[in-house]
C-alpha cells in the first residue's frame, strides 16, 4: 500500500486499518503486523514507528501505549519494554526513565521503583543503587540518602544502616563512620555519638568504648580522653571520674589510679595529688590519708612515709 502511494506513512496505514475495522487497538495492530511478518518483534515495531515519524522519543512511545490502553501503570510499561528486550537491567531501566523525563531526581527514581515493587527494603535499594553505579561508597550513599530526605540525622542514618544489616555493632558503626570520613578523631566520634543521643554521660561513653573494644583498661581510657583533649590534667580526670559516678571517695580514686598503673607508690600518689592541687600542705595530705582510712595514727603515717621512701615534706616534719 505504501509502495503504490495509497498511504505515505505507517501512521496513515494504522489509521486506515483501524478505520476499516481491521484492527481496533494498537495492540491488535502490532499483533497483526507481527503475524504477517512485517515486523518480528515489538522492538522492531517501535523502531519502525519512530522511523516513520510516529514517535520521536521513548516517552512518546510510552504515552501512546498508555493512551491506547495497552498499559495502565509504569510497572506494566517497564515490564513490557523489558519483555521486548529494550532493557535488560535496572540500570538500563533507570537510564531510560531518566532519559525520557519520567524521573528527574534519584528520590523520584527510588520512589518509582519502590512503588512498582521492584525493591522492598532499603537494603535492596542500596544494593541496586550500588549495582547500577549510582553510588560507589557508603559516604556517597549516606549523602544521597540525606540529600533526598530519607534521613535527617546521623541517628536515623545509623538506625537505617543497622536495620538493613549493614552494621551490627557500634564498633562496626564507628569503623564505617571513620572509613567514610564522617569522623576523624575519637573526640569527633564521642561528640557525634552524644549528639545523636546514643550516649548521654561520660560513663555511658566509657562503657560503650570499652564494649566495642576501643579501650580495655581505665588507663587506656584516661590516655584516650587525654588524647582527644577531654581532659588535660589528672585533676580534671578525677573530677570527670567522680562526676560520672565512677568514684565516690578519694580512697576509691587512689585505688583506681593505682590499679591502672598511673601511680605505683604512695610517694608518687602524694606528688600527683599535690601536682593537681588536691592538697597543698603535708597536714592536708595527712588529713586526707587519715580520712580515707589509709592511715590511722601518726605512727602509722611516719612508718608508711618512711617505708615508701623519704619525701621532702617528710624530712621537714621529722
Amino acid at each position: 500500500m505504501q509502495t503504490v502511494g495509497l498511504i505515505h506513512t505507517l501512521e496513515q496505514c494504522l489509521n486506515r486499518m483501524q478505520t476499516v475495522g481491521l484492527i481496533h487497538t494498537l495492540e491488535q495492530c502490532l499483533n497483526r503486523m507481527h503475524t504477517v511478518e512485517f515486523i518480528h518483534i515489538l522492538e522492531q515495531c517501535l523502531n519502525r514507528m519512530q522511523t516513520v515519524g510516529l514517535i520521536h522519543t521513548l516517552e512518546q512511545c510510552l504515552n501512546r501505549m498508555q493512551t491506547v490502553g495497552l498499559i495502565h501503570t509504569l510497572e506494566q510499561c517497564l515490564n513490557r519494554i523489558q519483555t521486548m528486550g529494550l532493557i535488560h537491567t535496572l540500570e538500563q531501566c533507570l537510564n531510560r526513565m531518566q532519559t525520557v523525563g519520567l524521573i528527574h531526581t534519584l528520590e523520584q527514581c527510588l520512589n518509582r521503583i519502590q512503588t512498582m515493587g521492584l525493591i522492598h527494603t532499603l537494603e535492596q535499594c542500596l544494593n541496586s543503587m550500588q549495582t547500577v553505579g549510582l553510588i560507589h561508597t557508603l559516604e556517597q550513599c549516606l549523602n544521597r540518602m540525606q540529600t533526598m530526605g530519607l534521613i535527617h540525622t546521623l541517628e536515623q542514618c545509623l538506625n537505617r544502616m543497622q536495620t538493613v544489616g549493614l552494621i551490627h555493632t557500634l564498633e562496626q558503626c564507628l569503623n564505617r563512620m571513620q572509613t567514610v570520613g564522617l569522623i576523624h578523631t575519637l573526640e569527633q566520634c564521642l561528640n557525634r555519638m552524644q549528639t545523636v543521643g546514643i550516649i548521654h554521660t561520660l560513663e555511658q561513653c566509657l562503657n560503650r568504648m570499652e564494649t566495642v573494644g576501643l579501650i580495655h583498661t581505665l588507663e587506656q581510657c584516661l590516655n584516650r580522653m587525654q588524647t582527644v583533649w577531654l581532659i588535660h590534667t589528672l585533676e580534671q580526670c578525677l573530677n570527670r571520674m567522680q562526676t560520672v559516678g565512677l568514684i565516690h571517695t578519694l580512697e576509691q580514686c587512689l585505688n583506681r589510679v593505682q590499679t591502672v598503673g598511673l601511680i605505683h607508690t604512695l610517694e608518687q600518689c602524694l606528688n600527683r595529688m599535690q601536682t593537681v592541687g588536691l592538697i597543698h600542705t603535708l597536714e592536708q595530705c595527712l588529713n586526707s590519708m587519715q580520712t580515707v582510712g589509709l592511715i590511722h595514727t601518726l605512727e602509722q603515717c611516719l612508718n608508711r612515709m618512711q617505708t615508701r621512701g623519704a619525701h621532702p615534706h617528710t624530712r621537714t616534719v621529722s
